[in-house]
């Protein structure tokens, strides 16, 4: 049985073009007029309209019940996190130092969620009003850990933190809670406000801490200083801070010293001076730097504010050709191209380049050492300077008179 399909009638332009016989192409149709009038499209679009607000409204469901179950699971671990601490666990039964260190190693936890638990639960005991907002669930950790850190500051403010209003001040979220305390207040600003009020109200109250005379009376502008020292995702790192009178006016002082204002004569080929502020960066990387090296310097298990650069090389690198290896003491030391290979440079234990690592074996002391790892012995442990010690320089004084032979 055969079946005649009928062509349904159709209104588009080039259609009605090619009954009439050969033409011109037509041109393209317009935006506008591309389905603009057909039903399909304007039930479809219709259609959409009908259910985004139904799948918004499901959406919506199903991300406010993870966050909830989000945000009271970073409580329940907080909570435990203040336990363990009290109790030293973290150190006497995982070995580990640091509460972050330890939820992100041995838990798997996220690095900043990490971060955050651990640094309320560090100040649980400074700021107990904030801590309770977070283990109760009021507030979440993130906005509770920028509080406690911002608080804890400086001596002014972890001072200003706990002492009682002089009349309890409303909450401006509830005027049925009255805040004892300005921690209180920022409780307050954490549980219910978002992060950039909460981080105005408290830019606002360090602003006004130097007009707290009755507080800071014993305390003086040292109180107020701070410094902080951020890594950034770039290699480079952030400084910033406020420092005291005297320090100020003994840094600003130390920078004109070290890199005087530039000359004319350094002017570029457009006739630009060379910025201040990159030579102020260099002349704080020479102070440090040179204090570090300086017999005066603080020293922290025996070290001073030093960097550590390692190279190393596996046996087979170190007896390897020069033909294999390349050529030098730092082909031998991981630095070489050749079949011999060896290892990246580290700096501070992250691997650096090897042009770097040159470039700071300059001007350090080289302090060779040998291990057994299959054993775990030290096998040599060198020194930066090879000279006698005192009672060694006596011995070869009284044995060669005469000095060396």
């Amino acid at each position: 049985m055969a079946t005649t399909t009928t062509p349904a009638p159709t209104t588009s332009r080039m259609s009605r073009t090619s009954l009439a016989g050969p033409a011109a192409p037509a041109p393209p149709p317009s935006p506008v007029a591309v389905g603009s009038g057909s039903p399909l499209a304007a039930s479809s679009t219709l259609a959409s309209r009908t259910e985004a607000p139904a799948q918004a409204a499901a959406v919506r469901a199903v991300l406010d019940e993870a966050a909830a179950a989000i945000n009271a699971h970073h409580a329940t671990v907080l909570g435990a996190v203040i336990a363990a601490k009290r109790a030293n666990l973290h150190r006497t039964c995982f070995g580990f130092s640091a509460l972050r260190d330890w939820l992100v190693s041995a838990f798997d936890f996220h690095r900043q969620t990490a971060a955050d638990i651990a640094g309320i639960a560090r100040l649980a005991t400074k700021f107990p009003a904030l801590t309770d907002a977070a283990v109760t669930g009021a507030a979440r950790i993130d906005q509770v850990a920028y509080a406690v850190r911002q608080l804890d500051k400086t001596p002014a403010a972890r001072r200003f933190a706990p002492t009682p209003f002089r009349a309890p001040v409303p909450s401006p979220f509830d005027p049925r809670t009255d805040c004892a305390t300005p921690e209180h207040l920022v409780a307050e600003y954490a549980a219910h406000a978002p992060f950039t009020d909460l981080r105005h109200h408290l830019d606002e109250l360090h602003a006004g801490l130097a007009d707290e005379t009755e507080l800071l009376e014993d305390l003086g502008q040292q109180s107020l200083a701070w410094i902080e020292v951020a890594e950034l995702g770039t290699g480079m790192w952030a400084l910033s801070g406020e420092l005291a009178a005297d320090t100020g006016r003994l840094l600003d002082k130390y920078l004109k010293t070290a890199c005087p204002p530039p000359r004319q004569d350094e002017q570029d080929a457009d006739g630009v001076l060379p910025p201040q502020a990159n030579r102020h960066a260099e002349a704080l990387h020479q102070l440090l730097a040179g204090y570090g090296t300086s017999p005066q310097a603080a020293t922290r298990h025996g070290h001073t504010a030093t960097l550590t650069l390692t190279l190393t090389a596996d046996i087979q690198t170190l007896q390897a050709t020069a033909t294999d290896t390349g050529t030098g003491l730092g082909a031998g030391l991981g630095m070489g191209a050749g079949a011999g290979g060896g290892r990246i440079p580290l700096l501070e234990g992250r691997p650096v380049s090897v042009a770097k690592a040159r470039l700071l074996a300059c001007e350090t002391n080289v302090l060779p050492a040998v291990f057994d790892y299959a054993t775990g012995e030290a096998v040599e442990l060198g020194r930066t300077a090879r000279l006698p010690n005192t009672a060694l320089r006596r011995k070869l004084e009284l044995e060669q008179p005469g000095g060396c032979p």
